[in-house]
């Protein structure tokens, strides 16, 4: 351990270096620690010269990591989560505590049943600034690699994730799935069941991440299966879609209640789908930040309290 370049190292710089790496803005970093633009370049200057890599570089307008910075990034993130235990061993205050919690989900968890959550924590936590991501952008390998703070996302139960160690999901709350379409749709003449369900073409909901859902693989073991007519990354495109089509949307019964536009109709799904769950998913090594802790627990326990859709 080389103890003299270890104490030319402050707080300052990896607290700099994080913001840096997370924002890719000089500009950014400098709000989020209240400095100037100046200062956070000097400290940066400083960080090169002692690392002995460039970290980050200009390229049109934004700034991107080296392939050095780009390794060094998830182990840098949960030495500040460790040093933030040490410092923080009082507990957390939610009353005076100030910063980001980073957040990563479909635009559809945002409004059910995120929005609601999030809502009720900006009240108990005044200075708490909510940074949301696109999943399709940035998801459980981005929490992996110590880019996010938990990702949020429907899934069935069964429905295996990545193999990235260190992931942990909790349940957020249990949900259903509908199927949709317009409200004048030709199958709403008719019965309902597996046979009609088939018949029309459908939107798929895309999940890179997230192998096929139990639901496609019932059908596949009843020797049957969909035909897809269009894949989109969320509900709320599909059932724009939906509007002007006969297509059927399979849907999670949470957001339809709360967000499906008008000019649709519901069914259930005719025929054995499993469990649907929303998860919370959040990276094991971080999980001792007396902060993150406290929002995990805080989130997990809001999303249980709430009531049904209507």
């Amino acid at each position: 351990m080389d103890l003299i370049s270890l104490s030319r190292l402050g707080g300052r710089h990896l607290v700099t270096l994080h913001l840096l790496l997370d924002s890719r803005s000089v500009t950014r970093s400098a709000e989020r620690l209240c400095t100037t633009p100046s200062t956070v370049s000097k400290t940066l200057n400083q960080l090169r010269e002692l690392l002995g890599d460039q970290l980050l570089y200009r390229q049109g307008n934004q700034l991107l990591p080296t392939p050095f910075a780009e390794r060094i990034g998830p182990g840098l993130r949960r030495l500040l989560g460790e040093l933030n235990g040490l410092t923080g061993q009082e507990g957390f205050a939610p009353a005076s505590w100030q910063g980001e919690l980073t957040l990563a989900m479909r635009e559809s968890s945002m409004i059910w049943p995120m929005g609601p959550v999030l809502g009720k924590l900006m009240q108990e936590v005044p200075g708490l600034v909510p940074v949301i991501r696109n999943k399709e952008e940035q998801g459980l390998a981005a929490l992996a690699a110590g880019k996010l703070d938990f990702v949020i996302l429907p899934h069935d139960q069964s429905q295996p994730g990545p193999g990235q160690p260190g992931l942990v999901w909790e349940t957020l709350r249990e949900d259903r799935l509908v199927c949709l379409l317009r409200d004048d749709h030709p199958a709403l003449a008719g019965s309902w069941d597996l046979d009609a369900y088939l018949s029309w073409r459908h939107i798929a909901i895309r999940d890179n991440e997230l192998a096929d859902p139990f639901f496609e693989q019932s059908l596949a073991q009843l020797q049957v299966r969909r035909q897809i007519a269009a894949t989109l990354p969320d509900f709320g495109s599909a059932a724009a879609l939906l509007r002007q089509s006969d297509l059927i949307l399979t849907a999670i019964e949470g957001w339809t209640d709360q967000a499906a536009p008008q000019g649709l109709a519901s069914r259930p799904v005719p025929f054995d789908y499993g469990a649907v769950t929303h998860s919370l998913v959040w990276y094991g090594p971080l999980g001792g930040d007396p902060a993150l802790r406290w929002f995990r627990q805080r989130i997990l326990q809001l999303a249980r309290e709430m009531g049904a859709p209507r």
